[in-house]
């Protein structure tokens, strides 16, 4: 066999294995956006199956929202380590803990890292990750600041402050964690959406039933849910219950003028559904955030003298409900804390 030959053959391989994986890869992809489809009609309407070509009419709507989606979530910042040396160490993770023991405390204290380590899947596991989600607040006072070679008394400064720090999706890699956020997100989208077709009704119902309304619909569906889930679940329906309720005292006469916004038909239905996921930026945002902070957490100008550090934090908003500092974390099993010693 001439080297030509061999070198022909090796080309018609390469590009026969190159082609096999492409085609894997649209079959995985298919599946993927097939089983979006089937999630997303579950969660409207099941009576949408009954349409001819129901699928095909919402592939490209729902494969442009699962990309959407993906960039968000790639974008999430992290792994980041989290442990009494990064405290020293990162700014960032000194910036959104008080202390070193606050943070251990923090990680030692949730249930789902505990499970996630006491998993017997994952005894050989050194770390875990999750998504920790926390909520920032600025607090505007006055305090000493440090202005040439004088100190200057009463200078307006701003505080900022983390809080109610949450470990979510614990996983042993950094990518299951962020295939679980996608999915919960893309949950998200379909809540939304519910929520949009059924308007007219919702305004209707009163908050405890609006409660009740969601918590039937987030348990139904826990097959791609997970604790992320449970907590959009809370702050949504508190969050919402009020928004409508209020809509209700303000325009409780106008469904009665204008007629009910209850979108009748299956067909109508799927019509909404892809007009509002063609637009997922309207209600899933990725924030960028950076500031520069002292080490007792003093927000600075680019401008001052003051030793400080560049944080760089990423917010995620999902409509007008939900707001939250997010980074993926890796923790070490040997920090977490016995439980005799968490108080």
């Amino acid at each position: 066999m001439s080297s030509k030959f061999k070198y022909m053959l090796f080309g018609l391989r390469a590009r026969l294995d190159k082609r096999r994986a492409e085609q894997a890869l649209e079959r995985k992809k298919a599946e993927t956006v097939n089983a979006a489809i089937d999630h997303l009609i579950d969660g409207i309407d099941p009576n949408m199956r009954l349409i001819l070509g129901y699928k095909k009419r919402l592939t490209e709507t729902v494969e442009a929202a699962l990309e959407y989606i993906n960039r968000l979530v790639e974008e999430i910042p992290g792994p980041v380590e989290f442990d009494r040396k990064a405290f020293g160490s990162n700014p960032f993770v000194n910036a959104v803990f008080a202390t070193a023991s606050d943070l251990q405390k923090t990680f030692s204290k949730s249930d789902a890292l505990r499970a996630f380590f006491d998993d017997s899947m994952n005894v050989n596991m050194d770390y875990g990750y999750a998504l920790m989600c926390m909520e920032k607040e600025e607090h505007a006072g006055f305090g000493v600041e440090l202005e040439g070679d004088f100190l200057k008394k009463d200078a307006p400064r701003v505080s900022v402050n983390f809080f109610g720090h949450r470990l979510l999706s614990p996983a042993a890699t950094e990518k299951a964690v962020r295939e679980s956020v996608k999915n919960c997100i893309f949950d998200a989208l379909i809540s939304n959406t519910y929520e949009h077709i059924m308007a007219s009704h919702i305004r209707k119902a009163g908050s405890d039933e609006y409660r009740q309304f969601l918590d039937r619909r987030y348990k139904a569906r826990q097959a791609w849910g997970d604790e992320l889930t449970d907590l959009l679940l809370s702050i949504r329906a508190d969050a919402l219950s009020k928004r409508h309720t209020k809509e209700n005292n303000n325009d409780k006469n106008q469904g009665e003028e204008n007629g009910s916004s209850y979108i009748e038909t299956p067909t109508e239905r799927l019509e909404v559904v892809k007009e509002i996921l063609s637009r997922p930026e309207e209600i899933i945002r990725l924030n960028r955030i950076s500031m520069k902070l002292t080490r007792m957490g003093i927000k600075v100008d680019d401008a001052s003298v003051q030793s400080a550090s560049k944080i760089k934090l990423a917010e995620l908003e999902i409509d007008d409900v939900w707001r939250r500092i997010i980074v993926i974390v890796k923790y070490p099993r040997n920090e977490m804390l016995e439980k005799t010693n968490l108080f």
